[in-house]
């Protein structure tokens, strides 16, 4: 992918989900370039939210990326500010020339929904869902877990994600 990058996690009850996803786009997919990272979730799940932090940071450095992390905290069933959220940072992005991807595995279904709805008129790259098809490998790391129990899905097409 060329140009700046910047990644858009949404985080919810899961941070296992919102780590094993990132982790699994740059080790398989060979996805890197990210310049800005931000990680979206709401006030009753702030307490993952200094993990998750912490665990994109130490994967961006391991694969020679140093990209700014932000955070973004949003009232419980704050649908209104995600939405008000979104487009401030997809309009402040687009006209940096940024690129977007957003990673929406771990979010409810609400602030989801908010992301892909503001997306709709900007340069977003990705939309991507990662899933956990067996039961038996709740809250673990990505390298824990089978990986072909880990399909990724983006929804903007394939393109990125068909393995060379």
């Amino acid at each position: 992918m060329a140009g700046k990058l910047a990644y858009v996690s949404i985080l919810g009850r899961s941070p296992w989900a919102s780590v094993n996803t990132y982790y699994k786009l740059l080790r398989e997919y060979g996805m890197g370039g990210i310049e800005r990272l931000y990680i979206f979730t709401e006030e009753r799940y702030r307490e993952g939210l200094r993990k998750v932090v912490r665990a994109f940071d130490v994967l961006s450095s391991a694969y020679s990326m140093n990209p700014e992390i932000f955070t973004v905290v949003l009232p419980d069933y704050g649908f209104n500010e995600a939405e008000k959220k979104f487009h401030e940072l997809f309009s402040e992005l687009a006209g940096e020339g940024y690129g977007i991807g957003i990673d929406i595995t771990s979010g409810r279904k609400a602030i989801v929904a908010a992301a892909i709805v503001q997306s709709i008129n900007f340069p977003v790259s990705f939309i991507v869902y990662m899933g956990l098809l067996d039961r038996d490998f709740p809250n673990r790391p990505y390298m824990m877990i089978p990986a072909h129990l880990q399909p990724v899905k983006n929804f903007m097409g394939a393109g990125l994600w068909e393995k060379s």
